[in-house]
Formats: C-alpha cells, structure tokens, sequence
C-alpha cells in the first residue's frame, strides 16, 4: 500500500528500538555528523519551519517507540501549530489528512527511519518526496530524521541498560539472606 495515502507505518508503538552494539551507535552518530550542514541550514537558517520539524520529529519517535521524545514532541508540536488532527494522524501513521508537503516530508523520514536509513525506501515515497521537496528540502529532512533517531535510540537504549540494572539488583536483593 502506498506511504502516500491511508497507511500505517511498520513500528508505531511497541518496544522501544535500540542500539544492537557500539558499531550501530557510532554509524548513526556519524551519520548525524555528516548531516551537520542541513542541520545547520534547518535549526540557523529555517529551511524546515516549526510546524515541519515537529511532524518529523514526532513521526521518527513513533517509529522508534520512544515514548519521551514522542511526549515532548507532541507537545512542542501543537505549540508550534501543528492542529490536533495532524498529530493524530501521525500518531496512527495515516498520513492523508496531510498536505502534500507535510505528508512526503512525513512519509520520507518515516520510511527512513523504519530503515534505519540504510535500505532503499519505497518508490511511491521517493517519488512523492521528489515531487514536493527540494533536493534541499530532502536532504533537511533527512538531516532531523538523522538526529531524532541518534536521540531516540539513545535514549531507548539507556533506558534499557538502566532497566536491565534494576533488574539485576532485584534479583540479586532477592537471593540474600535475611538477617
């Protein structure tokens, strides 16, 4: 089914996504690096407005299950401007009540991230992209969808090491004698 219409994305919600390894995390933080000129150009010089940023901040967390970033992103989002309606429609991945501009931004950074930006999106998502952004355009959405990830998983995979932690002192609390 297309990314451009009604659709639902591959991870919405579930377990939060983590980094594998060390490998995997530096990857994505050159990635990021990589990126430093279209971050540049959207968070100094307003290549993506608020409103965009936002969708594509928010949709990236959804994918990646990271339940802070998408609490705050939401937030920030509807100060921004983006309605209701709109986060609703991202929070289920059924990106049509979109405008077209918004809705292949959204659907590119998702398909991205889904991906982990290293397989080959969907054509219908290329070609949509294409159509209504700048090669610029694409690249700054990358760029956010790059940094949204590295601090999603980030954050997911620190939440898991700390979880993991805990769990051990419970066990091992567990197993000592009582005095």
């Amino acid at each position: 089914m297309s990314r451009t219409g009604p659709v639902k994305t591959g991870v919405v919600s579930g377990s939060p996504r983590v980094f594998g390894s060390p490998g995997e995390f530096a990857r994505d933080v050159a990635g990021v690096v990589r990126s430093a000129r279209p971050l540049a150009a959207v968070f100094l010089h307003g290549r993506l407005d608020r409103r965009e940023r936002e969708r594509i901040m928010l949709a990236v967390s959804r994918v990646n299950a990271c339940r802070g970033c998408t609490f705050v992103h939401q937030r920030w989002a509807l100060r921004a401007g983006v309605s209701a309606a709109e986060l609703q429609a991202i929070e289920l991945g059924e990106f049509a009540a979109l405008d077209d501009r918004s809705r292949a931004a959204v659907a590119y950074a998702t398909a991205l991230a889904e991906r982990r930006f290293r397989e080959a999106l969907p054509e219908d998502v290329v070609a949509a992209a294409a159509l209504h952004l700048s090669p610029a355009g694409r690249s700054a959405v990358e760029a956010v969808a790059r940094l949204m990830a590295l601090a999603n998983l980030s954050a997911n995979t620190a939440g898991a090491i700390f979880a993991s932690l805990a769990a051990a002192r419970t066990r091992r609390s567990r197993r000592a004698p009582h005095t």
